[in-house]
């Protein structure tokens, strides 16, 4: 039988590495806004930027919106891993070492 481990410091991870993501999405956007995307000399590729700029804001707006469902949930996984594990070390405890 294969052994199950959960880490809940892995979790914990997880949950700030994807918040990271943002971040760094928000950062590009930045630079980007901050390179000028208008004024080009051509009407078609201030369009075209402002486009990329729109979309990538949109997308930005939903990646922020998945982590906080997910680290929502990983949380609510954390905590009942957590909860497992107390209750099980308890339940195993020789009787008065709980």
């Amino acid at each position: 039988m294969a052994d199950f481990k959960v880490s809940t410091e892995f979790l914990a991870k997880l949950a700030q590495d994807l918040k990271g993501c943002g971040d760094e999405l928000e950062q590009g956007l930045k630079a980007f806004e901050a390179a000028g995307h208008t004024g080009t000399g051509f009407d078609f590729l201030d369009e075209a930027c402002g486009h990329f700029r729109d979309t990538w804001q949109f997308g930005l707006k939903k990646v922020r919106e998945c982590v906080t469902v997910l680290d929502e949930g990983l949380e609510q996984v954390r905590q009942n891993y957590d909860g497992t594990e107390q209750s099980i070390v308890k339940v195993l405890a020789p009787a008065g070492r709980s």
